[in-house]
């Protein structure tokens, strides 16, 4: 079970070393003081946790904290040994940001949800899941690649869907959190399905 905390820290202020307004709860910018390192991947970027990450301000904020752990606390003496942590926190945290369904997962439990192996949605999911696996299995056993292509096409569109379903949902709860955790639990457990079929056919289609 991903752990998330109750509730988003609060807003970064100013460096209580040097006085200069912070971005990020974790570093001072410009004098590079090392804080405590939030575990939410949101409250170490300074951004507000929800489901619509702007990819570029992702990554100038990253680079931004970037500059500063490397910068600007690494030749600092009293946090050199907290430096390697810092930035692999930050790194972490960058992965789970710009992954769809990775940061699904984490809004879906911070939002108060359970996470699933599978979906309970409709009957129906478990008869397109044996159509699929017979259909790789008769694209392994006969050695046919294009076959084995469309296979996985056919996979990485139905992972598209349930990532756009789970953005839907979370867009939803933003404005309205108990109508919208449960659907937000069957798209992330069906995006998680689908990802698993497209790393294993893919692995195949590598051999």
């Amino acid at each position: 079970m991903t752990e998330v905390p109750d509730a988003t820290p609060t807003a970064p202020g100013v460096c209580a070393g040097c006085g200069s307004p912070r971005v990020s709860l974790a570093v001072c910018e410009k004098c590079g003081e090392i804080f405590d390192l939030p575990q939410d991947p949101f409250a170490l970027f300074g951004l507000a946790r929800s489901w619509s990450v702007d990819t570029a301000a992702l990554e100038e904020r990253y680079s931004l904290l970037s500059r500063a752990f490397r910068e600007k606390s690494a030749p600092r003496q009293d946090v050199l040994d907290r430096v390697t942590d810092a930035i692999a926190a930050l790194d972490a945290a960058r992965r789970k940001l710009s992954d769809p369904v990775e940061r699904a997962q984490y809004l879906l439990v911070s939002y108060g949800g359970a996470e699933r192996e599978k979906p309970l949605r409709k009957r129906e999911f478990q008869s397109e899941v044996m159509e699929f696996d017979q259909a790789a299995s008769k694209a392994r056993q006969e050695s046919d690649p294009a076959r084995l292509k469309s296979v996985v096409l056919e996979a990485e569109e139905k992972l598209a869907s349930a990532i756009i379903a789970a953005g839907q949902s979370f867009t939803r709860l933003e404005r309205s959190l108990v109508d919208e955790v449960n659907s937000a639990a069957d798209a992330v457990a069906e995006a998680r399905f689908w990802r698993r079929k497209v790393d294993e056919l893919r692995a195949v289609l590598g051999r």
